[in-house]
């Protein structure tokens, strides 16, 4: 293309001379977004806004990077202008285009530009959620909410366009919008990709990208399903039978997505700089290393974890084995359990010399846990001491909960459904993850407030493929039953939920 494609004359003054692409790099406004050799601004014309988003040259080197990393190359503005122009057809609202222009052959020299009119008196479902708005919506608002973006979703792909880029921050509601009559807009398409039909693994990037992006506030399984039953246009039933590999494939990337920032930022291991708005602290030194909360973790607490004796004189003994020291200790008003995992001989520490400490096993685990809904104990700080040829002991340190152990719980003739459906729903949400217990015995979950809270995860790890984590799965289901034997209501129950598909 070698000419301005003004799809309506009400900005062609906006250019004046016969190289389009310079006045379009050179005009002034608000650069909203700025990456490598991509820049969107936010211009004024006539008291118009309008978003120009300007594609300059990738090089050869950028083009054959993505190419061996199996990734399509963004080389211009020509597919986000292919898809908005799609959707503007089909009915999808979006950022209506302007105007839109290409230069040049080769893929690594080439230039273009795409101007869209503004979204007005909008807001991103990130930033409506952030907000907190969600919360005040009635169950039949927040209903039409879900089947709003399942439908523009669904129509999306039935259309042959994939967003790459699916996340509810490129969802914009009307920010007048009435919830009789839902206006969703759908944004930032430079990466769509447009087919006859949309090959599986790229619905499952944009679904696990999309459902990836709403973890962090607190969405239930039942909306979830709500929001495939929309989206696949079937029923609860359709859902399990027909779409079960398709529901799996979109929960493990979401969650695998949502865990990789975090993760990195609690490895004990990694030097990196962590980001301003984390939450945890990390702290090296020649012979220890620890990751905590911020501001949860004082001088006093550390001194007691590099000193044994002090910690047993000062604390409540709960353990002391020759590996195992377990200490409650009260420190400024809260009460925190001290678990520490000692080396017990050379032979001991040869064996663990190429294994994460059990300590920071747990660390991790507890986070995995947390991100599918499973309530844990809260972690606070994990501490390794390090020796010439690795880690030596390592601890880990918790809040107390409130609550009762569940083989107590059991022996109080609490109700066995109740019981039996809470740890369903554990079994089930691990597996979602792809992790087993190893030890799940009814002693290592409380009941606090009417639900689970699980403990004791050093032995607790992610496994693949799918067939070894069933057999640790059922390992587990084996032990969680073997130990409510006192509770022969509270088993069957458990026994007729396990037999589920």
């Amino acid at each position: 293309m070698d000419k301005v494609d003004f799809l309506e004359n009400d900005i062609k003054d906006l250019f004046s001379s016969d190289n389009p692409i310079l006045e379009a790099k050179n005009l002034e406004g608000e650069v909203y977004r700025k990456y490598a050799n991509r820049v969107t601004k936010k211009i004024q014309y006539k008291n118009l806004s309008y978003f120009l988003k300007y594609h300059g040259p990738v090089g050869w080197k950028e083009i054959v990077k993505n190419l061996a990393l199996f990734k399509l190359p963004i080389v211009g503005a020509k597919q986000e202008f292919l898809a908005l122009s799609r959707m503007q057809n089909l009915g999808i609202n979006g950022p209506k285009v302007k105007s839109y222009y290409s230069k040049g052959v080769n893929p690594s020299k080439r230039n273009s530009f795409l101007i869209t009119e503004e979204l007005k008196d909008t807001i991103s479902l990130e930033d409506f959620f952030i907000a907190g708005k969600h919360k005040s919506l009635s169950f039949a608002e927040k209903n039409k909410l879900f089947n709003a973006v399942a439908s523009i979703t669904r129509q999306l792909h039935q259309s042959g366009i994939n967003h790459r880029d699916l996340y509810l921050c490129h969802y914009h509601l009307d920010a007048r919008t009435d919830f009789d009559s839902i206006k969703l807009s759908l944004i930032d398409l430079h990466r769509a990709q447009i087919r006859n039909e949309v090959p599986e693994r790229w619905l499952v990037k944009d679904i696990g990208g999309l459902y990836h992006s709403a973890i962090q506030f607190g969405l239930t399984e039942r909306d979830c399903y709500r929001f495939l039953m929309i989206y696949f246009d079937c029923s609860l039933r359709e859902l399990f039978s027909n779409h079960q590999k398709f529901l799996k494939k979109t929960r493990t990337r979401a969650y695998s997505m949502y865990m990789k920032p975090l993760l990195a930022e609690i490895d004990l291991s990694s030097k990196a700089p962590l980001p301003h708005q984390s939450l945890y602290k990390k702290v090296f030194h020649k012979n220890k290393r620890w990751v905590s909360l911020k501001n949860n973790v004082s001088e006093d607490l550390l001194e007691l974890i590099e000193d044994e004796h002090a910690l047993l004189s000062r604390g409540e003994v709960i353990k002391n084995e020759e590996g195992h020291l377990i200490v409650k200790i009260e420190l400024y008003g809260k009460s925190y359990f001290i678990k520490k995992y000692r080396i017990k001989n050379l032979f001991h520490m040869t064996r663990r010399f190429l294994k994460k400490t059990r300590a920071r096993n747990s660390w991790e685990v507890l986070h995995w846990f947390q991100s599918v809904g499973i309530r844990t104990i809260k972690p606070v700080l994990v501490y390794e001491e390090l020796g010439l040829f690795g880690t030596l002991d390592s601890v880990l340190v918790a809040e107390e909960i409130e609550g009762k152990r569940l083989d107590h719980k059991i022996q109080d003739k609490e109700e066995p459904i109740k019981i039996a459906s809470l740890l369903y729903n554990f079994i089930k949400r691990m597996q979602w993850i792809g992790f087993y217990h190893g030890d799940a015995k009814s002693s290592n979950f409380f009941i606090s407030k009417d639900r689970l809270v699980v403990f004791d995860l050093d032995s607790s790890k992610r496994l693949f493929p799918k067939f070894l984590l069933t057999k640790r799965i059922n390992k587990d289901k084996k032990r969680i039953l073997r130990s409510l034997h006192n509770s022969s209501k509270t088993t069957e129950a458990l026994r007729l939920r396990f037999k589920r598909k």
